[in-house]
């Protein structure tokens, strides 16, 4: 009988090829789109979700200020961590990291390697198993060192690295032991690193005021501290227990708190700038759902519609088989039949598809994603996604049939001979949604060129940047020599990236200052001619003295910008004298506001402390004219000053774009799938408009015999889908408008929304309308009558 069933269905869909054709290739479409944005969801929520206890790791966070000003730091006091360990019985296992950037020699090989510095609880927390060695062992010895299976092969070809020495390039080169090889550690983890070393050693002879015999360790948030707790812990218990050490051993009165948050939601909720119910990642996961699930709504209604007005051609099908006997559930059962068998091969053509296109996918998402076939579940929601995407298009026509009386079949009931009123509610929705996703993306790229291009108040292009390394103590020299290549303009050192500051502290204090003043600065520590290497305009006063001395004087030199002068609550800030993390300062001038972090947060309080001494970071300007021959002359400089530490720079402005990688994503992800949308939707109307319009040629032909010419006729069939059209728009543009408004108030500075781009979304589905009507149009009104007034 099945077997019958699908014969026979075949044969109608031969005999309707250009329709069969549409109605699987937009299916089809429709499917790969949906898959393509699917795994990428998946692929971003499985992060983290590998680790064996993934359900009792925390990351520790440090909430300052609850009472004013809260800041959310990723942070905690080191010297914490013994406490949190002896005094919070549901702490576990409690471990430390802090990121470690070194240079690995052997034999002529240098290279600059990213690591951490780590307790070897880190191990036992997170499930980054050890190839070679045991972790017992791992970091018996000071200088041990464990390294990723990717640094053995790099360093040991074809032979085992445990046990064997390694030269390590920090402050000065020491040999050290290979105690642990890493297995491979998962794609689809947050944390990488190619090393591990020990954290005591670390703590002991660089960071020696991080510990506890400081009286400013315990308010001291600097290193990420992970724990796993035991089963079934109440996060608001654990959270008032560790808030509770903090407070117990801090020296000085605090309103901070200390709170965990689950490791596995980290990386998709990492913004934590409007409090403790972080967003991040998430948003654009939740969008990219969404986007998703309406372009299969939109190839599913194009499917319904285009099966349905097809099956209405079945009428005489219908008749006979009722004629001969067949029962109402077998009627339904055919259509089913056909349907099903339509999803069936769109889903099979989708996955070819998509393997075809996976590697361009990858490489534009900068994923590793590949379709489980080995995952039983996914093939059974393969299989049920086709069964019933092809029972919900044709349970409709097919109970509508079963239902008809022989009677009927002879009158044929003109089915399709229109749009009824469950096809012009489907046409309207799926244009709502083609109109809706064509102003987001408008409003996603408009927004992305607005922060390429803003005006951030600081130079972030022509700017070369490079770590110091062992050129500290060195600048002045590094810098007059640099300034004689033709080309350099400006040469400054700063202790943190100016265009993305993160140190909001309290730790600025002036004469005068209200004990209910809690407000939080950023500072910057850089050198004398900051200003001038970043084109930061002043509003008051003057630079930084090029000559000035802090050894020869008693007080250093500070700018503030904007906010920061309008905190201190001063008629006249200039000349004030401030103290800047425990440094007597003389404020020479106020700087226009500049954006130092992304676009999401507003312009904050920043203090520019001219500090030489404490800045690790060389920012090089130069005239773009010289762009080819600038690096070389720079590397060979630096080269000079610097033989440990290979030349690894970057340019400002990538760093500066690159926190925006995630929205250019989305903005490219949502642009495709739009593009995707709107085509489904002008491949079903003109499916439906070619459909409806065979179905009156001999109206045509009456109408023509009667003199009715071309123009009157695209006026007669146009007009219901351009109603259908210009309801839609009716609809989706006060709802883009609200969604796109609401999105944009995201970013604290943001394009403002103009009537442009809902414009031209109803400007392009009145094409896409207009397009597919008077093709069809034209196509039948060119048939001679005397052809289309034959009895059929």
């Amino acid at each position: 009988m099945i077997k019958n069933y699908i014969k026979v269905t075949l044969r109608y869909f031969l005999k309707q090829k250009t329709f069969t054709v549409i109605n699987i290739f937009g299916l089809t479409f429709g499917l790969v789109c949906f898959i393509f944005m699917a795994v990428w969801v998946w692929d971003e929520y499985s992060f983290d979700r590998f680790h064996e206890n993934k359900d009792n790791v925390y990351q520790i966070f440090a909430e300052k200020d609850r009472s004013g000003e809260s800041v959310i730091v990723p942070y905690a006091s080191s010297s914490l961590v013994p406490l949190i360990k002896g005094e919070v019985p549901e702490v576990k296992t409690i471990a430390r990291a802090f990121p470690a950037h070194a240079v690995f020699a052997k034999e002529t090989m240098s290279v600059s390697e990213q690591g951490v510095y780590a307790d070897s609880a880190l191990l036992q927390i997170f499930s980054f198993p050890l190839k070679e060695g045991s972790l017992d062992n791992a970091f018996k010895e000071t200088r041990s060192i464990v390294i990723s299976t990717e640094m053995a092969e790099k360093y040991f070809p074809g032979q085992s690295a445990l046990g064997e020495y390694i030269d390590i390039v920090q402050e000065e080169k020491q040999p050290y032991k290979i105690t642990g090889v890493l297995k491979k550690i998962p794609y689809q983890s947050s944390l990488r690193f190619d090393f591990i070393l020990p954290y005591q050693h670390f703590e002991d002879t660089q960071r020696p005021w991080w510990k506890s015999s400081n009286k400013y360790s315990f308010s001291n948030f600097n290193v990420h501290v992970f724990i796993e707790t035991v089963p079934g812990i109440r996060r608001a218990d654990i959270d008032k227990k560790l808030t509770a050490v903090l407070t117990r051993h801090s020296i000085a009165e605090t309103d901070d708190a200390l709170f965990a948050y689950p490791f596995v939601d980290v990386y998709l909720r990492n913004d934590f700038s409007a409090g403790r119910n972080a967003s991040g990642r998430i948003v654009y996961l939740r969008l990219i759902s969404a986007v998703a699930f309406i372009v299969l709504i939109i190839a599913c209604i194009n499917f319904i519609n285009l099966y349905t007005v097809m099956a209405s051609k079945r009428h005489k099908e219908v008749g006979l088989r009722k004629a001969v006997g067949a029962q109402r559930r077998q009627v339904t059962f055919q259509f089913l039949t056909g349907s099903v068998l339509v999803a069936v091969i769109s889903m099979l053509l989708a996955i070819t598809l998509i393997e075809m296109l996976m590697p361009f996918f990858n490489a534009l998402t900068s994923k590793h994603i590949a379709l489980p076939y080995s995952s039983p579940l996914f093939i059974i929601v393969l299989i049920a996604g086709s069964i019933s995407i092809g029972f919900l298009a044709g349970i409709y026509p097919a109970l509508l049939f079963s239902s008809f009386s022989l009677l009927s079949e002879k009158q044929k009931l003109n089915i399709g001979g229109g749009l009824t009123g469950l096809r012009k509610f489907l046409v309207v929705f799926q244009f709502t949604l083609s109109i809706a996703f064509i102003v987001f993306t408008s409003v996603v790229f408009n927004q992305i060129e607005f922060i390429h291009n803003s005006d951030l108040g600081i130079k972030t292009t022509q700017i070369l940047r490079h770590v110091l390394h062992g050129i500290r103590g060195k600048q002045q020299l590094y810098k007059e020599e640099l300034l004689s290549i033709p080309g350099i303009q400006s040469v400054s050192f700063t202790e943190q990236d100016p265009l993305n500051t993160m140190n909001k502290n309290k730790g600025v204090l002036w004469p005068g200052k209200p004990e209910d003043n809690n407000t939080f600065f950023n500072v910057i520590q850089v050198s004398q001619d900051f200003i001038e290497t970043f084109e930061v305009g002043l509003v008051e006063g003057r630079a930084f003295d090029k000559v000035y001395s802090s050894k020869l004087n008693s007080l250093k030199q500070v700018i503030l910008n904007e906010e920061a002068a309008k905190s201190l609550g001063l008629d006249q800030p200039m000349g004030t004298e401030l103290t800047v993390w425990g440094n007597k300062a003389l404020v020479v001038g106020i700087a226009k506001n500049y954006h130092h972090q992304p676009l999401t947060q507003r312009i904050e309080p920043v203090v520019i402390l001219c500090n030489p001494e404490e800045t690790w970071n060389a920012y090089i300007s130069y005239d773009q004219a010289y762009t080819k021959e600038i690096l070389d002359k720079v590397q060979r400089v630096y080269k000079k000053y610097e033989d440990q530490y290979p030349f690894d720079y970057t340019y400002i402005q990538s760093d500066y774009r690159s926190n925006y990688a995630s929205l250019q994503t989305v903005g490219w992800l949502s642009s495709i799938f739009t593009m995707a949308a709107i085509f489904i939707s002008a491949l079903g109307l003109f499916g439906l408009s070619a459909f409806l319009m065979q179905q009156r040629t001999k109206e045509t032909g009456v109408r023509k015999v009667l003199g009715a010419n071309v123009a009157s006729l695209l006026y007669l069939f146009s007009k219901d889908f351009l109603k259908l059209v210009i309801i839609s728009i009716v609809i989706a543009l006060p709802l883009a408008w609200i969604y796109t408004d609401n999105w944009l108030s995201d970013y604290a500075y943001h394009f403002e929304l103009e009537p442009a781009p809902f414009v031209f979304a109803g400007i392009i589905a009145i094409v896409i309308a207009l397009a597919s009507v008077v093709f069809n149009t034209l196509k039948a009104s060119m048939i001679n009558p005397a052809k289309t007034l034959k009895e059929e």
